[in-house]
């Protein structure tokens, strides 16, 4: 199998993309017109709360907010909100497929077998294990998740900038091209503006990388300066957002180690392993050849970034239970999957890991895409997300 596209293939994955839009539509207006008035079919949601401080509160905290208000004005406006929702969580599929043929470790990966990594990397959670914990989400750390609309915004939006924002790297070198540099930029302020996650592990990341590249002189001072202006609208868009957020709510930032991690799930501890387990798998596998993949360290320094900030701080007051600083850690995971899963199929297709190794690290990923696949299913039964 070459794993080239025929026009069977393409009717056959355009019709999955289509059944994915109509369950997610179907799940996100539950969502907004079911719960909370249905005791047995919950359909809990933080998007129900995101739309209500919109529409009825006229609390503006995020991008989203204004085109849910603006939406919630049109005729059907929660149906024309779940739509506008669903093409945002489908759209993730082809864009991740895009960003992966932009990674050079990617180099002949067949487009067939491109488009299904990208849609298993859309549902891929926890390694699920009941006896670790009994719920399906809560206790674990994801980078997917159906029940939060700015998460789902931002890692759209997220995926576009860090396609533009690969061809604006490569050109680091030489002339930046006005074009990557202006679309990059223009989508990491959108994604800071619908949750401020992305940039938070993302920017840190970019300032390591482009000390260290000018460091060993592979980038000028001036390409530098011009790639690190590219957070500062970023930067803006997100002190506005935490103006409004920390004005009047009570809540802050503190310095409390472990407290996201350990305050919710029945085995935190194993959690914070099994979350992450084909990642782990992966870098033990390929622990020689790391360092030869450069986009590879890139996504385990955004990792790294990730855990220590989800580590170290936490929010005190009223956010003081909802784990934001979780957002930017599952973003990283969502980046850290994509990578790790080109890594296992290159090292396997260079013969640098055994057939029975690469196999076994498959079929971990594979139960994490069906976790996925497990709680999204319960999701449309109408379970809390706490189940």
């Amino acid at each position: 199998m070459q794993g080239k596209k025929t026009k069977a293939y393409n009717i056959i994955y355009f019709l999955a993309l289509g059944l994915y839009f109509a369950l997610a539509f179907y799940l996100f207006y539950s969502q907004l017109t079911v719960y909370p008035t249905d005791a047995q079919h919950r359909f809990e949601s933080d998007t129900y709360v995101h739309v209500r401080f919109a529409v009825e509160d006229g609390y503006f905290y995020s991008l989203s907010s204004f085109i849910y208000y603006i939406l919630s004005k049109l005729p059907a406006g929660m149906a024309v909100i779940s739509a506008f929702l669903s093409i945002a969580a489908v759209m993730s599929i082809p864009l991740t497929g895009i960003l992966i043929s932009k990674i050079p470790e990617a180099g002949k990966m067949p487009p067939v077998i491109r488009d299904i990594l990208s849609i298993c990397a859309n549902f891929v959670m926890g390694f699920y294990l009941p006896f670790v914990n009994r719920q399906h989400y809560i206790g674990y750390q994801n980078a997917n998740m159906w029940h939060n609309s700015t998460y789902i915004l931002m890692k759209c939006a997220a995926l576009s900038a860090m396609i533009f924002f690969i061809d604006a790297f490569k050109e680091r070198k030489d002339r930046i091209g006005l074009k990557n540099w202006l679309l990059y930029t223009s989508f990491l302020a959108v994604a800071t503006g619908f949750k401020a996650s992305f940039f938070t592990v993302f920017a840190p990341c970019l300032a390591i990388v482009l000390l260290i590249d000018f460091i060993k002189k592979e980038i000028s001072f001036k390409n530098a300066f011009i790639l690190a202006l590219s957070v500062v609208p970023s930067f803006i868009v997100m002190a506005v957002e935490s103006r409004v957020l920390f004005d009047d709510s009570g809540s802050g930032i503190v310095i409390a180690p472990f407290k996201t991690f350990f305050e919710r799930g029945d085995h935190p501890k194993v959690s914070l392993v099994t979350s992450v387990f084909f990642i782990l798998i992966v870098i033990v596998l390929s622990v020689k050849t790391i360092f030869r993949d450069r986009y590879y360290v890139y996504g385990l320094l955004m990792f790294a970034v990730g855990f220590v900030e989800s580590l170290l701080l936490a929010e005190d007051g009223a956010r003081g239970r909802d784990a934001n600083f979780l957002w930017g850690y599952s973003i990283a995971l969502f980046f850290m999957f994509i990578l790790s899963a080109v890594k296992l199929w290159q090292c396997f297709k260079q013969k640098e890991i055994k057939a029975l190794f690469a196999g076994c690290a498959m079929l971990v990923y594979l139960w994490h895409v069906f976790s996925g696949v497990w709680h999204f299913v319960l999701l449309l039964q109408g379970f809390t997300y706490f189940a």
